[in-house]
């Protein structure tokens, strides 16, 4: 599994996702409850694309985003499952 580190690798990987389960723009856009149009700026990398929306397209897909810390040179150099979950 590769890193998402852009707007262009996220729209690709939706893309990605929409093509593998046989979709098409219009069906996964009608599952998400976005329009057609707006999906296509979000599969092409559009930077401006609101989160809310991203996320569902997402749950349309059945896919989830998961936060990994990026290792430092002697590994993880922070906990975000601490700092998501709050514990102290």
């Amino acid at each position: 599994m590769r890193p998402i580190q852009t707007s262009k690798a996220f729209g690709s990987a939706v893309r990605r996702a929409r093509k593998d389960r046989g979709l098409s723009q219009v069906e996964l856009a009608a599952l998400a409850g976005v329009g057609r149009p707006w999906l296509s700026e979000l599969e092409t990398g559009k930077r401006t694309a609101e989160l809310g929306r991203a996320l569902s397209v997402l749950s349309a897909l059945d896919l989830a985003v998961t936060f990994v810390p990026q290792p430092g040179p002697d590994g993880p150099t922070l906990d975000l499952g601490q700092i998501i979950g709050g514990d102290s």
